[in-house]
C-alpha cells in the first residue's frame, strides 16, 4: 500500500526554474495536509562537461549550490525534529554521461538520505533533446523519431539500458516520473498497447534492480497531461513487488502534497 503521508519528491528555491517561496513555506503546507515524511529531491548539478540542452540552460542547479542546498536541508531537518525530513537529489540519467555523473556526485552520498533517477533527456542521432521544457521543444523531439508513441519506446528504452549502471552508489532507490512524455500527450493520438513491450521490460529491470517508482501528481497540473505519471503504469509496477512512492514534484509550497487526496478517493488500488 501507498503511504499517503509521504511526499517523496519536493523542490526548493534551489531550482533554477523553481520559486523563491522560502524552504520553511515547504514544511508548513506539508503540516496542514497531514504529510509526515518529506524528502527534497532538488535537480543535482550535472557534470562538468555537460551542457544544458534546454534553451533557457536551467534543467539544475549550480556545483556552487549544491553545499548550500546540503546545509540548508540538514538545518531544516534540526528546526522540524518531530518530522521525517530527508535530503535528497533528483539526478537525470544523461546518456552517455553516466560515468561521469557517477563520479561527480559520489563524494556527496554520505550524507544523502535517498535519491531518484530520472531521464529529462533523450538521446536522438548523437543529440541530447529535451522531453519536458515545452511543447514546442517536445513536438521537434516527436518530429525527429517520428511520432509520439516512438518517444515513449525510446525513453523506456533508454531508461532500460541506464540502469545497467551502479544507481546505488548514489543513494538512488526509485525511478521518477517513469513516463514523463505524457505531459504533452493531449496533441497527440496514441495508444498506451502499442508501447507495452518496452514499458513492460522496463518494469522487469526496475524489479530486477529492487527500485521503485515516484507516482507523480505533476501531471495533474499540466494542462496537455491531465493524470498522474506512472498511475496507468502502477497496477503491473505492484504485481511485480516494485514499491511506489507518492510525490508532488512540487516547485512551490503551495503544491506540497497537492493531488494526493484526489488519488486516495480513486486510486483505490494503491
Amino acid at each position: 500500500m501507498i503511504d499517503f503521508t509521504r511526499d517523496g519528491h519536493l523542490h526548493t528555491p534551489f531550482c533554477p526554474h523553481g520559486s523563491t517561496d522560502p524552504l520553511h513555506m515547504y514544511v508548513e503546507q506539508a503540516l496542514a495536509r497531514g504529510i509526515k515524511t518529506l524528502t527534497f529531491t532538488e535537480h543535482a548539478p550535472f557534470p562538468a562537461r555537460f551542457l544544458d540542452p534546454t534553451p533557457d540552460k536551467d534543467s539544475a542547479m549550480s556545483v556552487e549550490s549544491l553545499p548550500l542546498y546540503i546545509e540548508a536541508i540538514q538545518t531544516l531537518k534540526r528546526s522540524y525534529p518531530d518530522l521525517d525530513i530527508r535530503l535528497g537529489l533528483e539526478i537525470d540519467y544523461l546518456p552517455g554521461s553516466e560515468s561521469e555523473t557517477l563520479a561527480f556526485l559520489e563524494p556527496y552520498s554520505d550524507v544523502l538520505d535517498e535519491t531518484i533517477l530520472s531521464q529529462h533527456f533523450l538521446l536522438v542521432d548523437g543529440e541530447l533533446l529535451p522531453v519536458d521544457f515545452s511543447a514546442e521543444t517536445f513536438d521537434t523531439l516527436v518530429r525527429r523519431v517520428g511520432s509520439f508513441e516512438e518517444v515513449m519506446r525510446r525513453y523506456y528504452t533508454a531508461l532500460e539500458a541506464g540502469l545497467a549502471f551502479p544507481w546505488e552508489r548514489l543513494k538512488v532507490n526509485r525511478i521518477g516520473h517513469i513516463d514523463l512524455p505524457i505531459k504533452y500527450q493531449a496533441n497527440y493520438d496514441w495508444e498506451r498497447k502499442n508501447v507495452l513491450p518496452e514499458q513492460t521490460r522496463l518494469l522487469q529491470t526496475i524489479a530486477n534492480r529492487g527500485f521503485g517508482l515516484d507516482v507523480n501528481t505533476a501531471g495533474l497540473r499540466k494542462p496537455e497531461c491531465g493524470q498522474i505519471y506512472a498511475l496507468d503504469i502502477a497496477p503491473k509496477a505492484m504485481s511485480y513487488g516494485i514499491p511506489l512512492v507518492l510525490g508532488s514534484d512540487a516547485h512551490i509550497a503551495a503544491d506540497v502534497a497537492a493531488g494526493f487526496n484526489d488519488i486516495q478517493k480513486k486510486a483505490t488500488f494503491l
